[in-house]
């Protein structure tokens, strides 16, 4: 298994959110497989996921049960309707780095597929966007680029911890970020993950799922319902650049 993989199974292990076998068991069917990355477009509905994946309501129902035994899934009751979703950013991590191991990216033909060029990684910004703002928010000096000494000491999140740049009051203020709020929240601050069809990090961690949800806020992103893929509005492409710089630029020419 890939050791991005083995560190976010230790560091969910060393965080009581459950045994590492108790995850790889979970993940230890097509079906639970299948359910888990549909989630990480997103919360569904039983009958969301009974339609998606053609399984037997009784098959599904006991596979669902595994997965929130162990620790994989949440379920909460809205209604008439019991809603599932992923767990946390750890879980979407490990389905990122299985999926990178195993090689089971997009097919890379043109024109890009839309999952490639801009999707969410659970709640941040991934793809070939989210690793051009990266990019530019090192080359505007809102955050440390990673270097090789947090690569070869990879953690739970990825790739390691990312440090504030001197201008990141101003870049992230101007996408109206409070970082000291974020500071103060219990998650992981900012941590890079490494892109799951680009090999390059992108931001993640509480100050990535901000970002990602400034990008939906200022109408650049929209949602697409039942996909991970992000797509970019004609005002994103416009403005995009103009916010962030050459590599986003370069992404969306």
């Amino acid at each position: 298994m890939e050791a991005g993989t083995c560190a976010i199974l230790s560091g969910m292990r060393q965080k009581g959110s459950g045994s590492a076998l108790s995850i790889l068991r979970g993940l230890d069917d097509p079906l639970r497989y299948a359910v888990v990355s549909r989630l990480m477009a997103g919360p569904e509905t039983v009958s969301e996921l009974l339609a998606h994946t053609g399984a037997a309501q009784s098959q599904l129902s006991n596979h669902l049960a595994i997965l929130h035994a162990g620790g994989l899934v949440t379920r909460e009751r809205v209604g008439r309707n019991v809603v599932y979703a992923l767990a946390g950013p750890e879980i979407a991590g490990i389905i990122e780095a299985i999926d990178s191991a195993a090689g089971a990216g997009p097919q890379m033909s043109a024109p890009v597929p839309e999952v490639v060029l801009a999707r969410h990684c659970y709640d941040h910004l991934a793809g070939r966007l989210g690793v051009g703002v990266f990019a530019d928010l090192v080359t505007l000096r809102a955050v440390e680029p990673v270097g090789s000494a947090i690569n070869a000491r990879k953690v739970r999140s990825g790739l390691g911890d990312v440090a504030l740049g001197p201008r990141a009051a101003n870049v992230f203020g101007e996408l109206g970020i409070e970082l000291e709020m974020l500071a103060a929240q219990r998650r992981r601050f900012a941590t890079a993950c490494n892109d799951w069809t680009e090999s390059r990090p992108h931001l993640a961690g509480a100050l990535g799922a901000a970002l990602h949800d400034a990008c939906l806020r200022a109408g650049w992103l929209q949602r697409r319902s039942g996909t991970r893929a992000l797509r970019i509005t004609p005002r994103g492409r416009r403005e995009l650049p103009e916010r962030f710089g050459r590599a986003v630029a370069a992404v969306l020419s």
